[in-house]
């Protein structure tokens, strides 16, 4: 079965996060019991410092550097000119910088495994659903086909059978009619809670993400204080230690955490390209170029799940006016909106417009089969090179891939394109010519229409044309 989210870019940002952070985990873990070591050998300090400062120095070789580590470098040579420290500096270790990282550390373990439930939750969400639209997909095809063998069985048979036989023949049919339209709706209604189960699987990567930087934001700056205190502790001692605590401050006037925290988010980005997502498109029985459908009936069912396509469309087009319409307004006033609730508009409008995506792809593919059909020219779409299919088990399936900044990326575009004025994406309806188009080329009149001149269609309200 296909992985729809194992070459996902949210993926390897998240994962590369993750691996950033459990090596830091590891490294604060490792500088703690290097610290509760030096406590125990205070009493031997002489030769026991020694070893241990030989020690700290292979954890830091084996830690990725920035200003941070560098400053425990010298920590490290600290110790091994610290030979004459005594227990109050051990129990002050204990104390002061063991006891609170231990209990950082393990606030931080509780909250790592909530995220990752979040997490898989979330990723089980989309990968359950898009098995349940190919199950639905393929119930659907084997009613539709039984559907049309009992079509034929009753068109047929209208003169050889009885009024009692062809009432049982009729019966059969309007049930058939009735399951094959739920069945129909319900794998429908499955495609587009994929689009609802993804979002949902985005964002909360994107918020578990956020919060394992605060996570690793906490750790660098218990680190931070961790060091800072033990200079401390180191500068009321002798003159023996002067040499070592200058080196020791001077590299701590040059930590600047906020930078590390840049560095952090530099290593676990990805690369700049494209990022996109996949998504599965509705394919029906009437687009197969070799089934048995009455063509008739082939384009009237097409033309059916077109117009119930459209008036999804027109709603979302509807909608995204109306989040655009707040929007304009936020950028125009900024005194009005708090940053929450624009931050909120410009999630609804990305979802909104990504919905609208999906709707017009499926519009497209399938006034592509009618196009052909009804021997007409192809419609064009800019979805058109987006849309692929696979074969699996004797089953072709399609899906579009969708481009998907990440959240953060996609909500600043949304809120800019607005803020400066910019132009609207082109919209799949117009109404200014008394028409509403169902896909490239397919629209449906909006009122009757008596032609005038000779280039010119006689149109009644409702009905369905190709525009060429």
């Amino acid at each position: 079965m296909r992985d729809p989210l194992a070459d996902c870019s949210y993926n390897k940002v998240y994962k590369n996060l993750k691996e950033f952070s459990q090596n830091g985990e590891n490294f604060c873990k490792q500088v703690t019991s290097i610290l509760q070591q030096r406590a125990n050998l205070e009493i031997s300090y002489a030769k026991g410092l020694q070893k241990l400062a030989v020690k700290f120095s292979k954890v830091l070789q084996s830690t990725q550097k920035n200003c941070l580590v560098s400053a425990w470098a010298w920590v490290s040579e600290g110790m091994k000119s610290a030979a004459d420290l005594h227990q109050k500096l051990g129990k002050a270790i204990e104390l002061e910088a063991i006891k609170p990282t231990h209990q950082v550390l393990s606030v931080h373990e509780k909250k790592r495994k909530s995220l990752d439930n979040e997490v898989e939750n979330a990723a089980n969400l989309v990968i359950g659903n898009w098995n349940q639209q190919i199950k639905a997909k393929k119930k659907l095809m084997v009613s539709t086909k039984k559907h049309e063998a009992l079509s034929h069985l009753v068109e047929s048979s209208k003169q050889t059978v009885t009024k009692k036989e062809k009432q049982k023949l009729l019966s059969k049919l309007k049930k058939s009619t009735e399951k094959l339209a739920k069945e129909d709706e319900s794998y429908y209604q499955k495609n587009l809670a994929g689009c609802a189960a993804r979002l949902k699987w985005e964002n909360t990567l994107e918020n578990c993400y956020q919060s394992i930087l605060e996570l690793e934001k906490e750790r660098i700056k218990l680190l931070y204080n961790n060091l800072n205190q033990y200079t401390q502790h180191i500068s009321v001692f002798g003159q023996t230690l002067t040499t070592c605590h200058t080196q020791i401050h001077c590299a701590i006037s040059k930590i600047d955490v906020e930078k590390d925290i840049q560095a952090l988010m530099e290593e676990t980005a990805v690369s700049s390209t494209e990022n996109k997502s996949e998504f599965l498109l509705t394919d029906y029985f009437e687009e197969d170029r070799n089934n048995a459908m009455n063509k008739e009936r082939q384009e009237s069912s097409l033309k059916s799940k077109l117009l119930r396509l459209q008036k999804d469309i027109e709603k979302a087009l509807r909608d995204r006016e109306g989040l655009e319409r707040m929007l304009k307004s936020y950028s125009k006033d900024s005194t009005f909106p708090d940053a929450e609730s624009q931050k909120i508009t410009a999630a609804l409008m990305d979802e909104t417009n990504l919905k609208l995506d999906l709707l017009q792809a499926n519009s497209y593919k399938l006034a592509s089969v009618l196009a052909e059909l009804e021997q007409r020219p192809q419609p064009s779409h800019p979805c058109s090179n987006s849309i692929f299919r696979w074969k699996e088990k004797q089953q072709t399936h399609s899906y579009v891939k969708i481009s998907r900044p990440f959240l953060m990326k996609r909500l600043e575009n949304v809120v800019s394109k607005i803020s400066f004025g910019g132009q609207r994406l082109p919209s799949s309806s117009s109404t200014a010519s008394g028409v509403v188009q169902i896909g490239s080329g397919l629209c449906k009149a909006l009122y009757s229409f008596q032609a005038r001149q000779d280039d010119e269609l006689n149109l009644e309200k409702g009905c369905v044309n190709m525009l060429t």
